[in-house]
């Protein structure tokens, strides 16, 4: 049965996709985990997390997705995400059990001190969002981004209703305000720290996050006030070159 605050993001993602379309772009999901790669390599994107390759992992349709933007029915930027159930073990246990199998070639720990939302708070139901990217010569436009991971956002609870949803972000763009663009309600620098050299992975990074009652609040708040959903729109010329 529906409550309230299904309803409340099913708008979200609806006032997302309207505000979409008055930019003339599309969103288009996919669960073909080998394709979709192709196709962001397409966009130029030249590295891929683990967490979310198909090389990697069996991905299942019920357990992953790909979005991805278009403008004209060509691809202009995309992102991904999958779902864990955890129960009641933390997220800083699965990390450390996850990161052996991905990063360690000997089975030697490669990450250690996590954030204590890591250890503490993030468990039950979670989805890990990802390789959110666009095509270099889309970047100039953070509502666009806003719009797209809002729309992430809602269409991960609308499929699975986790209780949290968190992402990892370099430090200089939580600096340059991305992780407030893209409606993280939980930002901790210091994830966790890295004693391995593990590609395109710093002990900078931060940990991002938004929590299911924090969305509830959010889609009930821009749904009864679309005028307050985008802000300042352009981004500088130093931010579209390093996004």
């Amino acid at each position: 049965m529906l409550g309230t605050n299904d309803f409340e993001v099913a708008r979200l993602f609806a006032l997302c996709e309207a505000e979409l379309s008055a930019a003339e772009l599309s969103i288009e999901p996919t669960v073909d985990f080998a394709s979709a790669e192709k196709r962001m390599r397409a966009l130029r994107k030249t590295s891929f997390t683990p967490m979310l390759s198909s090389q990697f992992h069996d991905l299942s349709k019920d357990d992953a997705f790909w979005l991805f933007l278009q403008r004209d029915g060509r691809d202009v930027a995309g992102v991904a995400a999958r779902r864990d159930y955890l129960n009641s073990e933390s997220l800083s246990s699965y990390w450390h059990r996850s990161y052996l199998r991905m990063y360690s070639s000997d089975g030697t720990e490669v990450s250690i001190r996590h954030a204590h939302p890591a250890l503490r708070e993030i468990k039950g139901c979670v989805a890990y969002l990802g390789e959110f990217y666009f095509l270099p010569d889309e970047r100039g436009s953070r509502n666009t981004m806003r719009i797209l991971s809002h729309l992430l956002f809602a269409y991960c609870f609308i499929r699975w209703k986790p209780d949290w949803q968190y992402a990892f972000i370099r430090k200089k763009d939580v600096e340059r305000g991305y992780a407030s663009v893209y409606g993280f309600t939980l930002q901790i620098p210091g994830a966790q720290t890295w004693v391995a050299d593990v590609p395109n992975r710093s002990s900078g990074e931060y940990l991002v996050a938004i929590r299911q009652a924090d969305l509830f609040h959010m889609a009930g708040y821009y749904t009864a006030n679309p005028q307050l959903f985008l802000g300042e729109d352009a981004l500088t010329s130093v931010e579209k070159l390093r996004t």
